[in-house]
């Protein structure tokens, strides 16, 4: 029973891997919000969000959240290093 749920297991986040990167393409994209004015306010902030939507908003942002806060976690670490 186990032999034949890792390959299984494995498909599936592979498909779910596969999802997210097309929808990265084509639905999601990067937004840039910056502190107060002159840089004055909190640190830029980035995340990921639909197009013309604010962050949360539709079945496709619930479905990916998982992934899209490894993204944001990825590349905040790479860029505080």
């Amino acid at each position: 029973m186990v032999r034949h749920l890792r390959p299984l297991l494995a498909g599936l986040l592979g498909a779910y891997v596969l999802g997210y990167g097309v929808a990265r393409v084509s639905i999601f994209h990067a937004v840039e919000r910056y502190g107060g004015p002159e840089g004055k306010g909190p640190p830029r902030q980035d995340f990921i969000t639909r197009r013309d939507r604010p962050p949360g908003d539709g079945w496709e942002y619930g479905l990916f959240l998982p992934a899209i806060r490894v993204e944001e976690a990825t590349l905040g670490w790479i860029h505080n290093r």
